[in-house]
């Protein structure tokens, strides 16, 4: 099962988790608001040198569906002749396809949301209906009808679960996800690969009356607790692998590279306790998946990545996982306009004027500051820019 996330380094989410590199400095958001990622992160195998190959989600959704980025989309830079982060441009696809067009037919394919283009609600005050919808026990059957602009992908496509809109809670998408798991398992087969996008740790910075940053969260990582309990709980544990990563990293600061982001590796034969540090990037996961399913390399890129085989163990542990509700309310609102002054209502005002309809179609370093504002209450650190400089070694 391959889970693609929004936007966070590696320090943001683990910086203090007590082992591995990181910046307790730079950790905004703790164990209070993501307590079944952090828990994940020590309890399994800890990725403490995994990056992202591109900068955001206009090539960060290739990078992770194909293990290349084309020339098309690097001039005159993003924004420029396209924005092609959900397979709504066909100029953005490599020449070689995509993950699930290397699939043969003896390896069977869901898609549960990823590059299937974006629902373009505006109503934010949806999000509140369906969290409280979700609060009421709703399975939302029929909720959502959901078309790729990809004709290929749409045989792969889940109708029923939605494409990219942070007005629907991840929560929510966990609910409809847990849904067909019952389904595989009354039918005794789950699909080789499981590919699903959870977008909710985005947010939407301090909109007023949407979801606060925390609650954001702390929405996404309820719906990664409950995916992986669900799955760890089901007859198809001694044999998932479930790989979660973000799509990039550039909402947040991180001590050893911009690009450096959240990665796990959850399964019985992942190692436990552990810390793994080898180089790994998005096309290491992209090449994982390809040797485990018998899949030919996409690329240059994931043919000569490391693969993850460093993070695996022969013998599997089997103990199922138990989520975490967050201590932090999934249901907080950010405050009126009205209730806010200074700095803070600035950070508001800024926010709802952002495009929040497309993933990363913000100012990134403006939406990093209001982050880190909002969960620190301290000025935005100064961050220094370092060259570095690599001298060929004499000889003795």
């Amino acid at each position: 099962m391959y889970i693609i996330k929004e936007n966070r380094s590696y320090d943001q989410h683990f910086g203090s988790l007590g082992k591995g590199n990181g910046d307790p400095s730079l950790d905004v958001y703790g164990d209070d608001v993501i307590p079944n990622q952090r828990k994940l992160a020590r309890d399994f195998v800890l990725l403490d040198n995994f990056y992202a190959n591109g900068g955001n989600s206009a090539d960060g959704h290739q990078w992770v569906t194909q293990a290349a980025e084309t020339d098309y989309t690097y001039w005159p830079g993003y924004n420029g002749r396209s924005y092609p982060k959900n397979g709504d441009d066909p100029l953005a696809i490599a020449g070689s396809g995509l993950l699930w067009d290397r699939l043969s037919a003896r390896r069977s394919f869901v898609d549960f949301g990823e590059y299937v283009g974006e629902m373009g609600e505006k109503d934010s005050s949806l999000r509140a209906k369906w969290l409280e919808e979700y609060r009421q026990g709703d399975e939302f059957v029929g909720t959502f009808a959901t078309k790729a602009p990809i004709a290929r992908l749409n045989q792969y496509v889940v109708r029923d679960y939605p494409a990219y809109s942070l007005n629907v809670p991840d929560v929510v998408r966990a609910r409809i996800f847990l849904r067909h798991l019952k389904t595989w398992e009354d039918k005794g087969n789950m699909p080789n690969l499981v590919m699903m996008q959870l977008p909710s740790d985005h947010t939407a910075g301090t909109k007023p009356g949407f979801s606060t940053p925390k609650a954001c969260f702390a929405d996404n990582d309820w719906a990664v607790g409950q995916i992986v309990e669900g799955i760890s709980r089901s007859k198809f544990w001694k044999s998932t692998l479930i790989l979660i990563v973000e799509d990039d990293a550039q909402d947040g600061l991180d001590h050893v590279d911009g690009h450096r982001t959240v990665a796990l590796a959850v399964s019985p034969y992942t190692q436990h306790g552990a810390i793994d540090s080898t180089f790994y990037s998005q096309v290491s996961m992209v090449k994982t998946i390809e040797l485990i399913l018998g899949l030919p390399s996409m690329s240059l890129f994931d043919s000569i990545a490391n693969d993850m085989r460093r993070s695996f163990q022969p013998t599997p542990n089997l103990r199922p996982y138990q989520a975490i509700k967050p201590a932090q309310s999934i249901y907080e609102l950010n405050p009126k306009l009205m209730a806010l002054k200074g700095q803070a209502k600035l950070d508001a005002l800024a926010s709802s004027k952002m495009n929040w309809q497309e993933p990363d179609d913000v100012p990134t370093e403006q939406l990093n500051r209001i982050l880190w504002r909002n969960a620190m209450g301290t000025p935005y650190p100064s961050w220094k820019r370092h060259s570095a400089v690599f001298q060929t070694p004499t000889a003795p």
